[in-house]
């Protein structure tokens, strides 16, 4: 009977244990979820504090005569460009146009640009609203905001707010550390019951069998520190990681916080590299042609354009033979060649109720063809004639630049481009690589 109780006792406490445990745990997971989005918040800041200061930096050293095109290939937050006249030198530098867009001033060179915020603070998927408040005004969060993040910006002529909200996934957390720290207190608890037990034994045993058990209780005791030190070990390495966040956080270097994100950095990286090589292509210099894989950088141009497509909407189909992946290019400015054709093949067909562009590859010989048709109304007789020449468009409000920029990065990369209209219908453009081998052009 007193064996009963004590198992009972023992159970109701071990259940105890495992719930407040459990509570703790649970409460730490979701207290985690809280520093992961501090974390990217931090790392969204400091990604929109550069671009803002990049703004501030660059206008200064417009005149207004520059190409739009060229212009967004290093800043593509950089919507439109303009003159103005007579601004005064006092006068607002900031001038928002809805929620999204803004014109910045520079009364000096009587220039201005518009901002789309969007490429400004880019994509943050874990937060359920992540904004840029141009006017600047303090205020508090919404109620519906479980978690909410405002921090100013403190470039002189955009000081914006940067405000993000979030909601826990309180669902979103991992099972295993309740069972195993569940399977932790049973095990603690039978070392305990254990012990209870042996003492119990060791009142009626003479000295000998005293210290005999008095030795297996030292045994005992070092197991159960042992389980101890191995369940504290992975959440003291928690707390020391969750405290050094914190700490970067307090001492204001973001840097430090969103190294340590890296995959919020490709944009960023990519970035970097596209304004590499535009710097190589306005200066003529030699540049590294190697084997890309034309599936891939096809997949990644429709990724970027995704917004543009499902708007429209314009569906994508392709058929690259097994031996017409692989071509011999520069990655880069194969993706800004597709980028062009495929934004060109988007916008024709605006009017259309379901759009589609569908792109072919085959080898031929030593060659990669590519074909690259679409739905749309096809080349007019002048488009054809003039799609190369500099700022020819024969879309009302376009600048021109595009087909002559693919044209020339064309044949940087010792390919070829053609246009014409198939039988069928739509616009046609064809394209030829070389299939493969490392070479330098210049």
């Amino acid at each position: 009977m007193n064996s009963q109780k004590f198992l009972q006792r023992g159970f109701l406490i071990w259940l105890i244990a495992c719930l407040l445990s459990s509570v703790l745990l649970y409460a730490e997971q979701i207290r985690r979820q809280f520093w992961d989005l501090d974390r990217e918040f931090a790392a969204a800041f400091a990604e929109a504090g550069a671009v803002l200061t990049q703004n501030e930096s660059v206008l200064p050293l417009l005149n207004g005569d520059e190409e739009l095109a060229a212009l967004r290939k290093k800043f593509p937050q950089i919507l439109d460009l303009q003159k103005t006249q007579g601004r005064a030198l006092d006068a607002a530098r900031v001038e928002p146009v809805g929620d999204r867009q803004y014109w910045l001033y520079n009364p000096w060179r009587q220039i201005r640009v518009l901002i789309d915020t969007r490429s400004v603070i880019g994509a943050w998927p874990h937060f359920t609203r992540l904004s840029l408040d141009l006017r600047g005004d303090a205020s508090p969060p919404p109620t519906e905001a479980f978690w909410h993040w405002q921090r100013q910006f403190t470039q002189h002529t955009q000081p914006f707010i940067l405000r993000a909200d979030a909601r826990p996934a309180w669902l979103n957390v991992a099972l295993v550390p309740h069972f195993l720290l569940w399977l932790g207190w049973a095990v603690v608890m039978a070392a305990g019951g254990v012990i209870l037990w042996q003492r119990k034994q060791r009142q009626n045993a003479d000295q000998r069998a005293r210290y005999y058990q008095h030795a297996r209780l030292n045994t005992l005791g070092e197991i159960t520190a042992g389980i101890v030190h191995e369940i504290n070990q992975p959440l003291t390495a928690v707390q020391t990681w969750i405290q050094g966040a914190q700490r970067q956080l307090r001492q204001g270097n973001p840097e430090a916080v969103s190294q340590a994100l890296g995959s919020a950095l490709v944009q960023t990286q990519r970035i970097g590299e596209l304004l590499t090589r535009f710097r190589e292509h306005v200066t003529q210099e030699r540049v590294d042609l190697v084997e890309v894989d034309l599936a891939r950088c096809w997949q990644q141009v429709g990724n970027l354009l995704e917004h543009e497509r499902t708007a429209s909407p314009v569906r994508l189909t392709h058929d690259f033979a097994p031996d017409a992946r692989t071509l011999c290019a520069d990655r880069l400015w194969l993706e800004q060649v597709l980028h062009n054709i495929l934004s060109n093949a988007i916008q024709a067909q605006q009017e259309r109720a379901a759009g589609w562009v569908h792109i072919r590859s085959q080898r031929s010989g030593e060659f990669i063809q590519i074909e690259i048709t679409d739905g749309g109304p096809g080349f007019t007789p002048d488009a054809l004639h003039n799609a190369f020449m500099p700022f020819y468009s024969g879309r009302q409000g376009g600048i021109g630049l595009g087909m002559t920029l693919t044209e020339s990065l064309v044949t940087r990369m010792n390919g070829t481009l053609t246009l014409d209209n198939p039988p069928e219908g739509g616009a046609r453009v064809r394209l030829q690589f070389a299939y493969h081998g490392s070479q330098k052009n210049g």
